[in-house]
């Protein structure tokens, strides 16, 4: 069980790491980009990210390193 949920700790904090870089690039994006992102839903955006990051930090610290 331990490998699977440190697997999984490593995946959210993926998930994580992608969604802060999306978050920006959707921000910087040009205002007739249709994928173009408000200061507001990118910041929202860049939040879920860190949070997810650290869920996976935390998990990951619960279940100890690999062996």
């Amino acid at each position: 069980m331990r490998p699977i949920v440190y697997r999984l700790a490593r995946l959210l904090q993926l998930i994580g790491m992608i969604l802060l870089p999306v978050a920006i690039a959707g921000n910087l994006s040009p205002e007739n980009n249709p994928y173009h992102l408000d200061l507001k839903p990118s910041l929202t955006l860049s939040s879920i990210g860190i949070g997810v990051f650290v869920l996976g930090w935390l998990l990951q610290q619960s279940v100890g390193p690999r062996q």
